[in-house]
């Protein structure tokens, strides 16, 4: 996304009316990445409904607004952890499934850079450790 450049030639923000002195721009809580209204365990079962439907952490954590895929990872474990034998089973074998299929597509993709696909392969690694 291209960048905006401003010339400060137009200043139509006049007074700063009730936000006063505190120069947060008008932020407020309830932003789309507040959790005020969100409570872990939600967030948590979200995470999870998602990577259910094959969605990658990624994807998860923009969708949750979450700030990084780590966090929508330790959300889907949260998910994991919190359900017991056969439903907790099925679980992690979908996500070894999800994780096998992925470490051969970086073992196909980057074939010619041995040393990416170590670093990925690790990372997959850790992936595979978190869970139950």
């Amino acid at each position: 996304m291209p960048r905006r450049e401003f010339d400060n030639s137009h200043s139509d923000r006049g007074d700063r009316g009730d936000r006063g002195d505190r120069g947060d721009r008008g932020q407020r809580s309830d932003g789309p990445r507040s959790m005020d209204r969100r409570t872990p365990t939600k967030v948590s079962e979200q995470a999870l409904t998602l990577r259910e439907g094959n969605a990658s952490y990624s994807a998860i954590a923009r969708r949750l607004s979450l700030r990084r895929a780590v966090d929508a990872h330790q959300a889907f474990i949260r998910a994991v952890n919190a359900r017991t034998g056969d439903e907790q089973a099925l679980l992690v074998a979908n996500e070894q499934a999800r994780l096998d299929l992925l470490e051969t597509r970086i073992r196909e993709r980057d074939a010619a850079d041995p040393e990416k696909i170590q670093r990925r392969v690790e990372a997959v690694s850790k992936l595979r450790a978190a869970l139950p």
